[in-house]
């Protein structure tokens, strides 16, 4: 019986140990975001700051939220309808502020889908 015991805490040991242990390149949030946006192919100047345009999506995001805090539909629809207006196709902006929100405001992803 003691033998089994520590038999399955060796296991879980080593299971927890390498379920820990982080990539050996792990990326920022920045590098992800900046790499998504350009996979998806949403058209930006090549000197355009990526990340901070994802930081202030989630910030316009995080304000139409607390303007409307009863129902997050019209916040969420007024960002894509604002991306929109700035010259990418609605597809772009949800994908936009989805890509955002996952890299910069996390917390905020239930409103946005996946």
């Amino acid at each position: 019986m003691k033998h089994r015991r520590t038999v399955v805490a060796a296991f879980v040991a080593t299971g927890i140990a390498l379920g820990v242990a982080a990539p050996a390149q792990a990326q920022t949030a920045d590098q992800w975001f900046t790499e998504t946006v350009g996979k998806l192919g949403i058209p930006f100047a090549a000197n355009t700051d990526l990340p901070a345009v994802g930081k202030q999506v989630c910030d316009m995001l995080n304000s139409s939220l607390a303007a409307n805090s009863v129902n997050p539909v019209p916040a969420v629809r007024g960002v894509v309808t604002t991306l929109a207006s700035r010259g990418l196709d609605r597809g772009q902006a949800g994908s936009l502020l989805k890509a955002s929100v996952q890299a910069y405001c996390p917390q905020n992803a239930r409103f946005v889908g996946r």
